[in-house]
């Protein structure tokens, strides 16, 4: 799963996320990407995350109506690892608005916990999971906000935190925007059994973006808020033509295809569709991962019915240069943040832009999940506080920090206290994470560049869809043996 700052997304497409996202307010994540990631999920873009200018509440004092009480009774120190973020606030050379760093955040835990001495160790995604790793084997953190906590799991590098959870009177899953974000962790032990090992703390979900104004020249009615994937390939295949009131070409869909992403897409479309979307084990060789079920082929024949419909470079990761921008030509993007929304709100364009919700599976989700989550190192040493401070970050003022400073979108509106409202347009972006699929195996290393490959046959060499995820599969079940056959304690 990618996360980019929340959601791991690549790629050049116009506006939209990518490179510019940590320009714009609030378009700060995991990524994936999305990837993420919740967790495990990695992701491409090195730049640091911070947030945007917004009137900083560090100085203002009501801020404990949160789950999380302030605590100045509480002493001790704590090293904090956080990826992505700037060591200090500056301005964006680019847009000139603020963006916040470390610096900000440990103003906002002095409000807190006056009498903790906080160091914050920042790094960036490049490499990041070694760069982690050796941050804790060498005991610099005890805190880790990370975008990939299976790893730090099987690596053996973060504690277990039912301990505390089960005992800690101000911490709920109910806390949460939704159950999926707690209930569906990736780690599990070595029966099994779920390991709450990391809490969310950043979260980011997927929609069906379109553009209202291309809609209204071809006389096209909008995408139901609520569509099926039939719905989606007829305004396709209406909207792709040439525009009858600007006479310019317009391309019914655009989705991410290159690198991995064709592999998350035609995830979404299968879990719809029915498909199994696996589930995790204790080593990556124990997932139990079927891409070449029913539903998955299924979506793979249907994402390639999409393709007369899109610009003759998407394959190539080409052809969405002008999706947000007022010569847009693309009347569909699929899969795109739903933080997107909030690009929108800044470059004052939610009048001509929308989005629907992905379609749901049949357990009601539909979707990528994405975002970063918090851990407690294994070596920590101070384990009490070290909780205290993952408890905050996940359902205390840490998540005020999120979202006052525009960095991230927040994983609980409870922590954001009373005075929080959602408008209309927060309420979208979060019924979006509220349907979001859980975390996936086939979103992971072997079975995620499995699939890619599978679909590069199908969208670029016309292999039959059974016939490729067929071989996918082949491929994931022989490496997972081969996995097995060296480890010692496989």
């Amino acid at each position: 799963m990618r996360y980019n700052r929340l959601v791991r997304y690549n790629g050049k497409e116009g506006l939209a996320m990518h490179r510019s996202m940590h320009r714009s307010p609030l378009l700060i994540a995991l990524a994936a990407a999305l990837a993420l990631s919740a967790a495990g999920c990695g992701g491409t873009a090195a730049e640091p995350r911070g947030g945007r200018a917004h009137d900083s509440l560090a100085d203002k004092p009501e801020r404990t109506s949160t789950p999380v009480k302030a605590k100045p009774e509480l002493k001790g120190k704590i090293r904090i690892g956080f990826v992505g973020l700037n060591d200090q606030t500056a301005p964006d050379p680019l847009m000139g608005d603020t963006v916040y760093g470390a610096d900000e955040l440990k103003k906002r835990l002095k409000l807190d916990y006056p009498n903790i001495d906080f160091e914050v160790v920042t790094y960036p995604y490049k490499d990041h999971q070694a760069k982690v790793k050796a941050l804790i084997e060498s005991r610099q953190i005890d805190v880790s906000v990370e975008s990939d906590s299976k790893f730090m799991w099987n690596q053996g590098l973060s504690e277990d935190l039912s301990p505390w959870l089960e005992k800690d009177k101000e911490w709920s899953k109910d806390h949460y925007v939704s159950p999926s974000l707690f209930t569906g962790p990736l780690e599990v032990d070595k029966t099994g059994q779920p390991v709450n090992n990391a809490l969310p703390i950043a979260v980011d979900a997927s929609g069906i973006y379109y553009d209202k104004k291309l809609f209204q020249d071809f006389g096209v009615p909008f995408i139901s808020d609520h569509p099926t994937w039939d719905e989606i390939a007829d305004k396709a295949k209406r909207l792709t033509g040439i525009n009858p009131v600007t006479g310019e070409t317009c391309y019914g869909v655009f989705m991410r295809i290159p690198s991995d992403h064709v592999g998350y897409n035609v995830s979404i479309i299968a879990n719809t569709f029915g498909a199994d979307m696996g589930r995790m084990g204790y080593k990556e060789y124990l997932n139990r991962v079927s891409l070449n079920s029913e539903g998955m082929v299924k979506a793979a024949n249907y994402l390639k019915s999409l393709m007369p419909f899109a610009p003759p470079g998407m394959i190539q990761g080409q052809g969405g240069e002008k999706w947000s921008t007022p010569r847009n030509n693309i009347a569909i993007y699929i899969n795109l943040p739903a933080i997107q929304m909030q690009k929108f709100r800044s470059l004052k364009l939610t009048d001509r832009y929308d989005v629907a919700m992905i379609p749901q599976g049949l357990d009601g989700s539909g979707g990528f999940l994405g975002g970063i989550r918090v851990q407690m190192v294994k070596n920590a040493q101070a384990k009490e506080l070290a909780w205290e401070i993952v408890k905050w970050m996940s359902v205390g003022n840490g998540q005020r920090f999120l979202w006052e400073t525009k960095t991230m979108m927040p994983v609980s509106l409870k922590a954001l206290g009373p005075d929080y409202k959602p408008d209309a347009l927060d309420e979208k972006m979060f019924s979006m994470v509220g349907q979001a699929q859980r975390m996936s195996p086939i979103w992971f290393t072997t079975a995620k560049f499995a699939l890619t490959r599978a679909m590069e046959k199908v969208l670029l060499k016309d292999t039959p869809a059974q016939e490729a995820l067929n071989q996918a599969q082949q491929e994931v079940d022989s490496e997972f043996a081969k996995m097995k056959s060296v480890d010692p304690k496989g």
